[in-house]
C-alpha cells in the first residue's frame, strides 16, 4: 500500500479510507468494530451480501473484498473518483440523477437477485401515535402532522401495502448514497435493498432534494408514468416514507449517532412539507 486518504462525510461511526496501491490501483475501504457497534456492524454485513451479488452491468460500484473477525467488518470496494450531488444542485445533476433511479428501476424489474420483502425503512406514524412523549416533540416540528396523525397512521398502512413489488429497491437513496463520476451516477451503500415498488428510490432521492430547497413536484410529474404508479398508490408510500423518518428523527439516538437522528429530521421535514402540499391539492 502506497498512501491511504480518510474520507470526510457519512453517518456510519465506522471509519472510511480511500487506498492507494503499489501499482496505482485504488480502492475505498469502510470498517466498523462490531464489539462497539453491533447494528451498525450487522449493516456492513448486510451489505456485503448485497453487493457481492449486484450484476456488474448495474450502476454500483464494485465489491473487492471483504474481512470479518468478529470484531471488524471490513468491506473493500472499487475505487469510484466521483463526488455526491448537493446541496447546492445544478439543473443538470438533477436531470442525471433523476433519469438514473428511473432507468435503474426499469432495469430492475423484476429484480436480478433474491431479497427479502419486508419493509423495515417504511411506517412509523403508527409507533408514534401509540408514545405521548413522542407526539410532544411531533408537534414542536409539524403541527400539520400531529393535527393529521390518526389519518397519516391510516394511509401508511395503505402504503405498506403499495411498497410490495419485485423490484430490487436500494431504499435508502439519498443524495449522499449516490456519487457524480464523470458521465457516470453511482449507487453506493446497499445495505437496506429489499424487493418493492420501484417508486421507493424515487420518492427518497426527491425527498433529499426537497430537503436541499428544490422543489421535487415538477421531476416527479416527469418521472412518475414511467415507473407506472397512480398518484394515491404514490401518496400512500410517501406518507409510510414519511413516518419512518419521522420517527426515527424523534427517537433518541444513542451517543455517537445524533447525526443519523439530524438527517432524518432533515428530511423528514422536507417529506413533511411535501406531503402536507399534496394533501392540500388533492382533497
Amino acid at each position: 500500500m502506497a498512501s491511504t486518504e480518510s474520507c470526510a462525510g457519512g453517518f456510519s461511526p465506522g471509519f472510511a479510507s480511500r487506498l492507494t496501491l503499489r501499482g496505482g490501483h485504488r480502492a475505498f475501504v469502510k470498517a466498523v468494530d462490531a464489539h462497539l457497534w453491533p447494528t451498525e456492524a450487522s449493516h456492513y454485513r448486510a451489505e456485503a451480501e448485497v453487493a457481492r451479488r449486484l450484476p456488474q452491468s448495474l450502476p454500483v460500484p464494485r465489491l473487492l473484498n471483504t474481512h470479518d473477525d468478529g470484531r471488524w467488518v471490513m468491506l473493500v470496494f472499487e475505487h469510484v473518483d466521483g463526488v455526491t450531488p448537493g446541496r447546492l444542485w445544478t439543473a443538470r445533476q438533477i436531470q442525471r440523477v433523476v433519469a438514473q433511479a428511473v432507468a435503474f428501476a426499469q432495469a430492475t424489474t423484476p429484480s436480478p437477485i433474491a431479497l427479502p420483502r419486508d419493509h423495515p425503512r417504511l411506517g412509523g406514524w403508527a409507533d408514534l401515535a401509540l408514545d405521548p412523549s413522542s407526539i410532544a416533540r411531533l408537534h414542536t416540528v409539524s403541527t400539520w402532522a400531529s393535527h393529521h396523525l390518526d389519518r397519516l397512521t391510516a394511509i401508511e398502512q395503505q402504503g405498506l401495502h403499495a411498497a410490495q413489488g419485485d423490484s430490487l429497491v436500494h431504499c435508502d437513496l439519498y443524495p449522499h448514497n449516490i456519487l457524480l463520476s464523470g458521465d457516470r451516477v453511482m449507487f453506493v451503500d446497499w445495505p437496506h435493498a429489499r424487493l418493492g415498488a420501484p417508486v421507493i428510490d424515487l420518492i427518497a432521492l426527491l425527498t433529499g432534494m426537497a430537503a436541499d430547497g428544490i422543489d421535487p413536484q415538477p421531476h416527479l410529474d416527469a418521472a412518475l408514468p414511467a415507473l407506472r404508479c397512480p398518484p394515491y398508490s404514490f401518496d400512500a408510500i410517501l406518507a409510510a416514507h414519511t413516518g419512518f423518518l419521522m420517527a426515527g428523527a424523534l427517537t433518541p439516538m444513542p451517543t455517537g449517532l445524533q447525526a443519523i437522528a439530524e438527517e432524518k429530521l432533515r428530511l423528514a421535514t422536507a417529506a413533511t412539507q411535501w406531503l402536507q402540499h399534496r394533501h392540500s391539492h388533492t382533497r
